[in-house]
């Protein structure tokens, strides 16, 4: 890094790899493996937002949790002790890629399901900063207000579907086939010229 004007960069979400300046300081956007934290994890994150940053912590609205105030000088040691508590990706790609909103309390076959989609969307070319997937497999769907390009929910039968965001109906899948299939949907969306005529999102690119 040269100096705080390699993070000024608008229209993107910032990640830990990849921090974003703010009027106070760096944001550093941590996204938890499933949407979940340890006990160790939570605290361990707490400690290091107050020696590498102001002590603020926010909780985005996909269950992220952002860091305030980090510096430059500051944000390689601030990593290195977020990567001891396994809450780093390889990279910023990785890192960038792996935009899953869970559902939270869910089941093991949620979480098993989730973390089968991020294993496959580590296949993936890069997809739009905003461009994210929700794994809405409970018992009763938690996130219909919330915006998620690729939707993995559950069927009045127990089914899985796999929907487009800005579609009311969607198409059956099989549990076993949906990380590829919602892969499968990312990359037609790249195909079709979402990244650019859909403005980075899939309800643009249908509606």
């Amino acid at each position: 890094m040269t100096g705080a004007a390699a993070f000024q960069v608008q229209g993107w979400c910032p990640g830990a790899l990849r921090p974003m300046m703010s009027g106070d300081g760096l944001v550093v956007r941590v996204r938890p493996p499933l949407g979940r934290l340890t006990q160790a994890q939570a605290a361990g994150i707490a400690a290091a937002a107050a020696r590498h940053g102001n002590g603020l912590v926010d909780l985005s609205a996909r269950g992220n949790v952002q860091l305030r105030g980090v510096t430059e000088a500051s944000h390689g040691a601030l990593i290195a002790e977020l990567r001891a508590l396994d809450l780093i990706d390889a990279d910023a790609a990785d890192e960038a890629r792996r935009n899953i909103l869970v559902t939270p309390f869910a089941d093991a076959g949620t979480d098993a399901l989730a973390a089968r989609l991020g294993a496959a969307l580590a296949e993936m070319p890069p997809l739009p900063g905003k461009f994210g997937f929700v794994v809405d497999t409970g018992p009763a769907p938690v996130f219909a207000g919330i915006a998620g390009d690729i939707r993995l929910e559950r069927a009045g039968d127990g089914g899985l579907v796999l929907r487009c965001d800005g579609l009311a109906l969607g198409a059956a899948v099989a549990e076993a086939e949906a990380p590829d299939a919602a892969v499968a949907l990312a990359r037609w969306f790249v195909a079709a010229g979402g990244v650019t005529g859909g403005r980075g999102r899939m309800a643009a690119l249908v509606g």
